[in-house]
């Protein structure tokens, strides 16, 4: 057997050789070289690499933050109050566990700064001020106090109520609908309106039973005082007369006591108050001196010898020709007749 031991170089010897050779030297050092600059480079490149994604990163939260002021400026701009916004609570969500985001999807390079908008902006929730006023047991929001005053003052035409604003924090576009307003504010109407009819129907009915009472009582009264008086043509009461007129002209049609006092004066002229006084060269009859004296029977067939029926004629006449038992005897002191 062969002795390899004496044959086979020693490790020493080995490495005092590679040393010796300088080709050898230099390839080691070429190697150690590159593998040093690869670990050099890539070191670099990852540094470099994570100061960009630092970089975008912050540049993604400014761009988010001018997407979500802008969109702020608009929302106030239609006249909302105390803008604010969250993370929408699907968006926190998904964050939380990992879930990906949908892709935008990009039709043209005209669109991608509004497609970014749009997806910045529609993961927000946009809170801001209402006010708010109940009414019936419903919730009427509006985007500022004025719009919320004038709603309550538009109800309060139709409805005696008295309502107050509140403010009240929501998800925007939350106002009510103005087909709403529009109902409610119908419906209060509809409802004062026959309200007002019901009254006027219930005042109008107490004011017939009030004149029909009276026009009982009246005729109740013409009726209990004819009924008393004689009818015969020589007997008649003077003051029965006057009293019965008096009141007449009062009461009935509103006249004043001085209208009172020429009535007396102008049938005093007339006839004395006699209800069988008869002007034998005119044909004028009665109290009042009626010609002829047929036309007294408007007021009742007594109409010859009755003087309450004669009285309620002769102040009809008074009515219609003059006006007042004062403008009568007016007439009368000028020309001598009515």
């Amino acid at each position: 057997m062969t002795n390899l031991k004496g044959k086979l170089p020693s490790p020493k010897g080995l490495i005092r050789k590679i040393f010796k050779n300088g080709k050898v030297i230099g390839l080691l050092l070429a190697i150690l070289i590159s593998i040093f600059s690869v670990f050099i480079i890539r070191t670099c490149v990852d540094i470099k690499t994570e100061n960009a994604n630092v970089v975008v990163q912050a540049k993604e939260i400014n761009l988010e933050k001018q997407v979500l002021d802008d969109h702020v400026k608009t929302i106030e701009a239609k006249g909302y109050e105390n803008v604010t916004y969250e993370l929408n609570k699907i968006v926190e969500t998904m964050e939380k566990n990992n879930i990906p985001r949908r892709n935008i999807n990009i039709t043209s390079q005209g669109d991608i700064k509004d497609k970014i908008k749009e997806a910045i902006v529609s993961r927000y929730d946009f809170y801001v001020t209402y006010y708010k006023v109940q009414i019936d047991g419903a919730d009427y929001l509006f985007k500022n106090n004025s719009e919320c005053e004038g709603f309550i003052q538009k109800i309060k035409e139709y409805d005696n109520q008295e309502y107050t604003s509140e403010t009240t924090r929501k998800i925007i576009n939350n106002e009510t609908k103005e087909e709403d307003l529009s109902n409610i504010i119908n419906t209060k109407k509809e409802a004062y309106e026959a309200e007002q009819a019901r009254l006027r129907a219930e005042a109008e009915a107490k004011e017939r039973a009030r004149k029909a009472a009276e026009e009982k009582a009246r005729r109740e009264k013409e009726q209990s005082t004819t009924t008393a008086q004689s009818s015969s043509s020589g007997s008649y009461s003077l003051s029965d007369y006057q009293a019965y007129a008096k009141d007449l002209v009062i009461n009935t049609y509103g006249w004043s006591e001085y209208d009172f006092e020429c009535l007396v004066k102008l049938w005093n002229r007339e006839s004395g108050w006699n209800p069988n006084s008869h002007n034998s060269s005119s044909g004028a009859h009665g109290i009042p001196q009626s010609l002829p004296a047929s036309k007294m029977a408007s007021e009742g067939a007594d109409y010859y010898t009755n003087g309450y029926t004669q009285i309620r004629w002769g102040l009809k006449y008074i009515k219609g020709r003059y006006g007042s038992p004062s403008a009568a005897w007016a007439n009368s002191q000028s020309k001598g007749w009515y």
